[in-house]
């Protein structure tokens, strides 16, 4: 799983702490969804999975380079379907 930084900007240690642990807790939380969630029917590469994560307003969405249909079903879960 990638976790693309947008934008990275220059802060104090403190903030780039926060920012780390902001990414290490989507990081847990995102792997228990995607064991929930996933079938493991389909052989996902999880590797190819990439997020983008705003430093300002310290939210994640599916990036576009997440390929296709694994894209599509994050956008699925991430709805709440």
């Amino acid at each position: 799983m990638r976790i693309n930084w947008i934008p990275i900007r220059t802060s104090p240690y403190e903030n780039i702490a926060a920012l780390i642990q902001e990414e290490y807790e989507f990081r847990a939380k995102m792997t228990k969804i995607l064991l929930e969630h996933l079938d493991d029917s389909n052989e996902y590469d999880l590797e190819c999975i990439s997020f983008d994560f705003d430093t300002r307003t310290k939210s994640f969405k599916v990036s576009s380079k997440t390929p296709e249909p694994i894209y599509s079903e994050l956008l699925k879960i991430d709805a709440g379907d």
